[in-house]
């Protein structure tokens, strides 16, 4: 089974519990200084369970969000109540064209699959359901920074038992990989790394511009040391 299938349930969501609900705060104030008001919905792509999508409408935007798993977006709902989530396919998004007047994409939810056109596609149907002129935020890793300080043999523990993550990169795929075992069970996590010129290109076949680039959160520019790869622009 493909990897993406199998790994984004309960065990992961276990083990990025430090991703939280002060974070999603933190990154959707980020979204509100840098964007403003949207006249219409923000789609919040592969929005896992939905802190974003509840951040987001607590500052007064309208949401919807989407993601594959239906595990987490089930634990979501258990959680934060009812919201605007729907079972998708990035690749397929399942809404008419100019749907959004907005889009983010939080954690590095890009780069997941084995062939270039596919990721591809993603930029394709994000642009396909944004209206001209919407803006978007894409966070995504910094290659260069994940490499230089890639940790090989990692142990910690987690609600669903102890942890042991084995990282490597794979300079032939150039995809980040890790092996993930808790308790008794496998998973395989795996993204295509891409650096900042890739990603000028592949958003430019999309009709995407790119007004800024940050390397964190707290507005700082993007450099090959930043913590992370925020882009921030509009469909032309």
């Amino acid at each position: 089974m493909t990897w993406y299938l199998e790994w984004f349930g309960e065990e992961y969501l276990d083990l990025y519990s430090y991703r939280d609900e002060e974070e999603a705060k933190r990154q959707v104030a980020f979204f509100s200084q840098t964007v403003g008001e949207v006249p219409g919905t923000v789609l919040d792509l592969a929005c896992g369970s939905g802190r974003h999508v509840r951040e987001l409408e607590s500052q007064g935007y309208e949401v919807a969000g989407c993601d594959l798993s239906l595990t987490i977006l089930r634990a979501g709902l258990r959680e934060y109540g009812p919201m605007d989530v729907a079972r998708a396919d990035m690749r397929q998004l399942p809404f008419r064209d100019q749907s959004f007047a907005a889009l983010v994409n939080f954690f590095t939810s890009f780069g997941y699959f084995t062939e270039q056109e596919e990721n591809l596609s993603v930029v394709h149907e994000m642009s396909r359901v944004l209206r001209s002129g919407a803006p978007y935020l894409f966070d995504y890793l910094n290659m260069h920074r994940e490499i230089e300080n890639l940790v090989a043999d990692e142990q910690r523990q987690s609600e669903s038992g102890p942890v042991h993550i084995q990282r490597w990169f794979d300079p032939v795929t150039r995809t980040f990989n890790k092996r993930i075992a808790i308790d008794s069970k496998r998973f395989i996590e795996r993204v295509r790394a891409y650096d900042l010129d890739e990603i000028r290109t592949m958003f430019a076949s999309g009709g995407f511009s790119i007004d800024q680039v940050y390397g964190d959160f707290d507005g700082r520019p993007f450099d090959e040391s930043s913590p992370r790869l925020i882009v921030v622009g509009a469909k032309r």
